[in-house]
């Protein structure tokens, strides 16, 4: 729901209770409070150990209610008996709490085994016998002081990789069955697996950390397959796939060779693990530019005819470079991991390495990373270095700190200056950076939308509602002043003086001091600038009018505008008012056009250019369809003056360029030079072949072995 926000906010001091004194206690808030945003609710719940949900349950703790709050969640709590609370009584429930003792920290299994290995061969019974193996190493994770977080924990079986369990556990039994979908040519595949069977190879796809690679790597060594990677940091152009990959996708066993269509099919099976013992991993295929030109659709190519199995990863599908590859490959999209499911996780590795994380504080770094795993363990690392606890509120600054940078959209950025819960509690310069996300449409944006905003500071003691139109006009026109000035600016940042440094400036004149203003409850959802659309109309009508103007030149001079205001009228009731006579008066409409060298065309820019009441239709719509179509044959069974027309190409005269005089030598001038020249010794110096304009065509030449060259070889010889 679009609520107005905080009405008194900051006017109260903010609660403080004892150490962890919401531990084991879930709140869910509806509504708005007065004095506390929805943001600084959740923060102070999850500081002292609480968790906030969006929906009520069996496990929810308290619901804290609001003003304007869903009728349906306060419904869903009265009938499971959930604790109401208004904002008193959250207020006191602050002193009221007792401390709570810490939730415990349960280890998530991070043992350290390769799961299944090379697979004996099947017998023809299709009985299967696969073979375990464990690491030799018996060390814990935890033993190796240097080695990375990320290398030390990464996970060795499938059961370790957390997300995207049902991706997965596909992956996984498309790599198990590879073999036999090879023999069977993949034309046969289980419906339930979205036909993954069927191909040949998979691109996993989806942001950055969430361990695509780690699954294709844990699979690969699951079933036996020595994993050949390669990255963005190798060579991957077209050649180099020709020369290098293409002899490991045809890999194919010699025995193979030797014997019949049904051996091979008969042994096809028996052979899965022991034929083909590598796959492929292409990792950040949606990267393959400048160097690796080529190397998409050389590598689609290749894996429709591969006979070992391909796995593509990339970060974003939509890439044009990968659109070769979504014809040749399953398309495995990962998602976000939530923070509930990598929460065990992390407490597990911070505890193993002797880190005192708070759960909430895992949650406020998941956010900042926007679910990268393997950012976060980073962060966890880096911190341990310096300190060995980790509390909400620094967990919160750490998180801003190492913030992940992310492109707000336009509508993001109008919501983030024109709302006052998203404005609140920032400074200048924060505000400042919403501009630069997008500075080409962020000042179009408050500029369409902030009419739409009901401002909080417009609000009347008194409680008077003239006095709040009042207040809300002011702050409008003081908006719009400074969205004026803002212009003023972007005319000489865009100008032809070019001002980039005039950037800060109107970022404040055109944003944030219109924002500051208005900041309120918005109407409805934020519009797109409409501006845009208009500036390109204005364009278009203003090469109309230049177009009438030039056509019209030699009956009137006239500017444009004079042609926009005086002659555009004068020919649309003129002329359409010729062809909406009954007799239908076309060789006056015609006439009228003739003289002032308009054609056809010209009618639809009278049409557009005219302006007209809401109720009153345009001057072609006013026209039926014969009315139309009868001006129109008429108009092109009859010639029609041009104003100017372009006869040919011109003939371009090479101009030889001025030779330069020698070094060293000195030309005398002719005595002579200048003098006149008789008309009869013009007449005998001109000559045909002295006439630029005329050319005498060449003549071709013969072949050595032709007559003519051989009578010319003879009359020199005589």
């Amino acid at each position: 729901m679009n609520r107005e926000g905080p009405k008194a906010l900051g006017s109260r001091a903010m609660p403080v209770g004892k150490p962890n004194c919401f531990v084991g206690k879930t709140f869910v808030q509806s509504g708005e409070l007065e004095t506390l945003t929805r943001e600084q609710v959740k923060d102070l719940i999850m500081r002292y150990g609480g968790r906030v949900t969006s929906a009520v349950s069996g496990k929810t703790t308290y619901l804290l209610k609001g003003r304007d709050a869903g009728a349906t969640k306060t419904a869903k709590a009265e009938k499971l008996g959930t604790t109401i609370l208004d904002e008193e009584a959250f207020y006191v429930l602050f002193d009221s709490a007792e401390e709570q003792p810490e939730e415990e920290i349960v280890e998530a299994p991070l043992k350290k085994t390769a799961a299944k290995g090379k697979a004996s061969a099947k017998s023809q019974s299709k009985a299967k016998s696969e073979t375990k193996y464990t690491d030799s190493s018996s060390a814990s994770p935890g033993d190796s002081e240097n080695e990375l977080w990320v290398d030390k924990y990464r996970p060795q079986t499938i059961k370790e990789i957390v997300g995207n369990k049902e991706m997965v556990r596909k992956i996984s039994a498309w790599l198990e069955n590879w073999q036999d979908s090879l023999a069977n040519d993949f034309k046969s595949g289980n419906d339930g697996n979205d036909n993954i069977e069927k191909k040949r190879a998979v691109l996993l796809s989806g942001p950055p950390g969430i361990g695509k690679t780690t699954t294709a790597l844990v699979v690969a060594n699951t079933y036996g397959y020595e994993p050949v990677e390669l990255n963005a940091s190798d060579a991957r152009s077209k050649k180099i796939l020709q020369e290098s990959i293409s002899e490991m996708i045809d890999n194919r066993s010699v025995t193979e060779f030797f014997k019949g269509e049904q051996e091979k099919k008969s042994e096809a099976k028996v052979n899965r693990f022991m034929r083909a013992t590598v796959v492929l991993i292409m990792d950040e295929v949606d990267g393959m530019s400048g160097g690796d030109r080529g190397g998409s659709a050389e590598l689609a190519a290749l894996i429709r005819k591969t006979k070992i199995p391909v796995i593509c990863i990339c970060n974003d599908v939509r890439s044009d470079k990968v659109k070769p590859l979504l014809n040749v490959c399953y398309d495995a999209r990962f998602k976000r991991t939530p923070a509930n499911q990598v929460r065990s996780r992390l407490m597990t590795i911070a505890h193993r390495e002797g880190l005192k994380v708070e759960s909430n504080a895992i949650d406020q770094l998941v956010e900042a990373t926007h679910n990268d795993l393997r950012q976060i363990i980073n962060i966890l690392s880096t911190y341990k270095l310096a300190q060995d606890s980790l509390s909400f509120d620094e967990a919160k600054a750490l998180g801003k700190s190492n913030q992940k940078y992310t492109q707000l959209s336009v509508f993001d950025i109008a919501g983030a200056l024109l709302s006052r819960s998203g404005s609140f509690g920032k400074s200048l310069s924060e505000k400042s950076e919403y501009y630069y996300h997008d500075y080409n449409l962020a000042h179009l944006m408050i500029f369409e939308n902030y009419l739409s905003v009901i401002p909080a500071k417009a609000e009347a003691k008194t409680g008077n509602p003239f006095e709040t139109e009042q207040n809300e006009i002011g702050l409008f026109a003081k908006a719009a002043e400074s969205i004026a000035d803002g212009d003023l600016v972007d005319s000489q940042i865009h100008g032809t003086l070019q001002q980039y440094s005039l950037m800060p400036v109107h970022s404040i004149l055109s944003c944030v001091r219109p924002a500051f203003y208005i900041e309120g409850r918005m109407q409805g959802m934020f519009k797109f600038p409409s501006w845009l659309g208009q500036n390109s109309k204005t364009t278009k009508h203003m090469r109309m009018l230049n177009d009438i103007r030039y056509r019209m030149r030699l009956r009137s001079s006239a500017n444009r505008f004079e042609v926009r205001q005086n002659y555009v009228p004068t020919f649309v009731d003129r002329i359409f008012g010729d062809l909406k006579e009954v007799n239908n008066q076309l060789d006056e409409a015609i006439a009228i056009m003739d003289e002032y060298y308009m054609q056809r065309d010209n009618l639809e820019a009278l049409n557009e250019l005219m302006i007209s009441s809401s109720n009153a239709k345009k001057p072609f719509a006013a026209l039926s369809a014969a009315q139309k179509s009868t001006f129109t044959r008429k108009y092109n069974s009859q010639n029609h003056p041009v104003l100017f027309h372009i006869g040919g190409e011109t003939i371009k005269k090479k101009l030889a360029a001025p030779a330069e005089d020698r070094e060293g030598e000195i030309y005398e001038e002719e005595p002579d030079f200048g003098a006149d020249v008789s008309e009869e010794e013009d007449v005998e110096d001109e000559t045909v072949d002295q006439d630029s304009l005329i050319s005498e065509s060449k003549k071709r030449k013969k072949a050595p072995g032709s007559s003519s060259g051989r009578s010319k070889k003879q009359k020199s010889k005589k």
